[in-house]
């Protein structure tokens, strides 16, 4: 039995010896990716000269003179986007008059709702609640296929369902959803949300901290970045 023992400790011993070995291998020749963002710094936004066709070709929210604009490629139906409109309401919560946001559209193809939550958007928009309309999309996201859109636009506040829901069964093209997916293109977007802070593209959607501290400093006629 001690014999059995002693080959059994040797082997597991030899084993142990053999993974630490290859972990340490593993470090050596492959170490691991840093996917953690180390502050503002960690990603340093692009610069797009053309950033004004993004804005012209979208639904500005708030105030249109504003010298900060936040530009977003949106999809209502995207998750990520859905959960990102909860730190853009907050930043817009914090500059009501220095900041816009811009929602520009880019329905995604594998998205089955997308392109007629966005028509149902413009609907929104010519009764002038295209924000609530979009709020209302977002926070019942899971609902899309299920509710119908007159009962989004109800919570939305639109008083003449008629009139929207006449809106919504037309079937020809809305000019600002196809320029948005046309600037997108040009710009190079291929993901939703992109984010643009006046002419700063980021590669990925920006804390609200980076969002605040951005407005703030142009907002003040200082350096955004």
């Amino acid at each position: 039995m001690s014999e059995r023992i002693e080959r059994f400790l040797a082997t597991a011993l030899t084993a142990s010896a053999v993974a630490v070995g290859l972990v340490l291998v593993h470090r050596e020749f492959f170490p691991q990716r840093d996917t953690v963002r180390r502050g503002a710094d960690a990603e340093t936004p692009t610069v797009v000269a053309d950033w004004m066709s993004a804005v012209t070709n979208g639904v500005i929210i708030g105030n249109q003179d504003a010298r900060v604009k936040i530009t977003v490629f949106s999809d209502l139906e995207c998750p990520v986007c859905r959960g990102y409109a909860t730190t853009l309401r907050a930043v817009r919560r914090a500059y009501p008059t220095n900041l816009a946001l811009v929602f520009v559209h880019f329905p995604l193809p594998q998205h089955r709702f997308a392109r007629p939550a966005a028509r149902a958007s413009e609907c929104a928009d010519r009764a002038q609640r295209f924000a609530e309309f979009v709020d209302v999309v977002y926070t019942k996201q899971d609902s899309l296929g299920l509710k119908t859109w007159t009962s989004y636009a109800k919570e939305a506040g639109i008083r003449d369902t008629a009139a929207f829901g006449r809106c919504t069964s037309e079937t020809q093209p809305i000019a600002r959803i196809d320029s948005g997916v046309a600037v997108a293109r040009r710009l190079g977007v291929n993901a939703t949300p992109t984010v643009f802070v006046n002419q700063w593209r980021f590669a990925s959607p920006p804390s609200e901290q980076e969002l605040i501290r951005m407005v703030t400093a142009i907002a003040e006629g200082k350096r955004a970045l």
